[in-house]
């Protein structure tokens, strides 16, 4: 655990989300304060153009609203990473839960999370993998995409658990036939999605529709979002269950 943080305070744009969360800790508790990453994320926007605009002057990067849009894809998955091993510092959060940050070439994945479709593979879109420590495979494995927007490759996962659905089915045999599906179901994966809703995307009806394929959806901003939909504070309650 403290290789990610090390791995996060390493990064050349991550202190001021940093800086912002420990305030917003202080000012609201801990748990509370993760329903701010949304309003961390939009004010820390000056401090971090300040440092993009420094790499510019440098004449290590050049385009300065394409190294934006990174950034804050990045600056995201961060923060919520962050969040979640502070908790685990505080004792908040379940000791027995790793937490790994952009793990598209772990073992777990590699091993438990590819669906051959004819001679072609599926793999889920994973920014955050979650799993509990040396307990692989009696206890669930979480997927999580973090997205800004819900017009990002949203869809690559939850197509990814509608194909694990249908390959896991036994009442499905005609469809797997027809499109080559094989999957041996070793691990019990469940998929969430964490997102900012900068842009108001979570009341469209398309949108809503999408979120029934995940087992967790969460906000990054405090506010009812519906039965489908929680604070993003209710992450830590429901790992805690899950992972005890």
């Amino acid at each position: 655990m403290n290789g990610l943080v090390k791995e996060l305070d390493a990064r050349y744009y991550f202190n001021p989300l940093k800086q912002k969360f420990e305030k917003k800790a202080q000012e609201v508790g801990l748990t509370e304060a993760m329903n701010y990453l949304t309003d961390i994320m939009q004010g820390s926007i000056p401090e971090v153009g300040q440092l993009i605009q420094a790499r510019i002057d440098e004449g290590v990067i050049s385009d300065f609203d394409q190294a934006s849009k990174t950034v804050a894809g990045n600056a995201f998955q961060g923060l919520v990473a962050y969040a979640l091993v502070r908790h685990q510092q505080a004792d908040i959060l379940s000791q027995d839960i790793e937490i790994t940050l952009k793990p598209k070439r772990h073992r777990i994945v590699n091993e438990y999370a590819t669906i051959k479709v004819g001679n072609d593979i599926q793999k889920p879109d994973i920014d955050l993998l979650i799993y509990s420590k040396g307990h692989t495979l009696q206890k669930p494995v979480i997927i999580y995409s973090m997205k800004t927007s819900l017009r990002e490759r949203v869809g690559q996962t939850y197509k990814w658990k509608l194909l694990m659905d249908i390959a896991t089915a036994d009442d499905c045999q005609s469809i797997k036939a027809k499109y080559e599906l094989s999957y041996e179901s070793q691990v019990n994966f469940k998929v969430g999605l964490i997102t900012t809703n900068f842009y108001e995307e979570i009341t469209n009806p398309q949108q809503i529709g999408m979120l029934r394929f995940f087992d967790f959806v969460y906000i990054t901003k405090a506010g009812d979002w519906g039965e489908r939909v929680g604070n993003f504070s209710q992450i830590i309650q429901d790992l805690n269950q899950i992972y005890g």
